[in-house]
């Protein structure tokens, strides 16, 4: 699998945008503290937490992705540091005051993410539903159902929940938001 992400990081040419929805709900983010962005890719979500004022640790399967997320890092002197960790297999120790993971689903780890949030802190988890939309996993295992993210984090306090079960693009039904169709997203404290 990770060669896979190698060849997709091999060739992206910049770093990607920001979650919208992350930078929509900033207001959430600690202003100091510890991060965590699991199966983080390039990093972009990474070095806004960064500029958001947290010491980030930037999690993901692929040495390619990795090493792209530590040299920008360095180059642009942000607290970031990438990590090639197989979240499947064991987790570091360490405690979060914030979590973000954007685009992935791995069920079986929820329970390790809610052990890793420090008493009080943050889970900021948008991930696809069942929705069939170009772009989106094919496998239905890495798919969310309805209402699913609640009920795997359900130890946890919503702050944000929007399950988008609806196929449309572009703008949410006449709010000044990002799309969320054919994606969860929810923002809980521990």
């Amino acid at each position: 699998m990770s060669e896979k992400w190698n060849q997709r990081y091999a060739q992206a040419t910049a770093v990607p945008d920001i979650n919208p929805w992350l930078c929509k709900f900033s207001h959430l983010i600690p202003h100091h503290g510890s991060a965590l962005d699991l199966a983080c890719g390039l990093g972009q979500n990474a070095f806004f937490l960064a500029k958001h004022g947290l010491i980030v640790e930037a999690w993901d399967r692929s040495e390619v992705a990795i090493d792209a997320v530590n040299q920008y890092a360095k180059k642009h002197n942000l607290a970031v540091q990438g990590q090639c960790v197989d979240i499947t297999q064991a987790w570091p120790t360490t405690g979060f005051d914030f979590i973000c993971v954007s685009a992935f689903l791995e069920r079986d780890i929820c329970p390790q993410i809610i052990t890793s949030l420090k008493p009080g802190g943050i889970l900021f988890y948008q991930t696809f539903n069942q929705i069939a939309l170009p772009g989106k996993p094919s496998n239905p295992g890495y798919l969310l159902q309805a209402g699913e993210l609640l009920s795997l984090f359900k130890d946890l306090m919503p702050l944000v929940y929007w399950d988008e079960q609806d196929a449309y693009t572009g703008q949410n039904k006449g709010q000044n938001n990002p799309s969320l169709a054919g994606k969860a997203l929810l923002i809980a404290r521990k």
